[in-house]
């Protein structure tokens, strides 16, 4: 019985979860230390299409602000043009 109980207030005991402390940018990113990898955890803010990034994607292809995939392209490296963009190796979308 008393392992029952000891069981039993493990299971129920409330852990907190910790998350990073932030860091982030006005559009919710910043740089995984570990990996190097630039992502968002939440969605852009409204801006002007003039200040909005050029996000080149994991897979190589860059999002303009007009394009169809952009607000859901959340891993990316970010630029400030599509000519740079493509200089560093992305690729258009076909969309």
């Amino acid at each position: 019985m008393k392992y029952i109980m000891i069981v039993s207030a493990v299971l129920f005991i409330n852990t907190p979860v910790l998350a990073h402390s932030g860091g982030l940018n006005a559009e919710g990113c910043h740089v995984n230390r570990k990996t190097g990898d630039y992502h968002c955890h939440s969605r852009p803010r409204a801006f002007a299409l003039s200040e909005a990034p050029v996000k080149l994607s994991q897979n190589g292809i860059c999002h303009a602000p007009e394009t169809t995939y952009y607000s859901r392209t959340l891993h990316f490296t970010r630029f400030t043009s599509i000519g740079q963009c493509l200089a560093a190796g992305g690729r258009l979308p076909w969309r």
